[in-house]
């Protein structure tokens, strides 16, 4: 199987403004999956939201959708709306990396790039990878905690986005 380099890079807040008002984590992604890299690092991506979609990869398939990229450049918000998967809704810009995830089984996960590329990676691999990006970010969090609300509702979309989130690392802890 293919093997995969995924980390993120300068990790920070919005540089203006107080950063307990800020829910997102800013920062790099490297991705490499054996030869191919995904993303070099160097641009700037909402990585609390990448971790976020990607911690949902290693249960659930993906499809291309540029609106909910898997490394987004930003989401604006955390809105709960039950019409959604997971009554969560963190709408983006068209900026980010996508493709599609399949799991052609239980073992496998196929990377389908838009230009028809497909690699096959580990479940396992993935999932340490995945998690090994995703407990960074996480922790990075608490370096301004807690956090403000401007609204009731912002407050509500943040907790379910972080109740997901431990929700999607507790479920994969057997993989890792």
């Amino acid at each position: 199987m293919t093997d995969i380099e995924l980390r993120a890079t300068n990790l920070h807040w919005l540089e203006e403004g107080d950063p307990h008002d800020d829910c997102c984590v800013h920062g790099g992604v490297y991705l490499r999956l054996g030869d191919r890299i995904i993303s070099d690092g160097q641009s700037e991506w909402t990585v609390s939201t990448a971790a976020f979609r990607l911690l949902e990869t290693i249960a659930r398939e993906h499809k291309e959708d540029i609106d909910n990229a898997l490394i987004p450049c930003c989401g604006f918000n955390m809105w709960p709306v039950e019409s959604v998967p997971d009554g969560l809704l963190i709408p983006n810009c068209n900026n980010g990396i996508d493709w599609v995830i399949q799991h052609p089984d239980s073992n496998v996960v196929a990377h389908v790039f838009p230009n028809g590329q497909t690699i096959h990676t580990d479940i396992r691999a993935w999932s340490n990878a995945v998690c090994g990006f995703a407990d960074p970010i996480h922790d990075f969090f608490q370096t301004a905690w807690p956090k403000n609300f401007y609204d009731d509702e912002s407050r509500v979309g943040f907790e379910l986005f972080m109740s997901l989130w431990k929700k999607r690392r507790s479920e994969v802890e057997h993989l890792i």
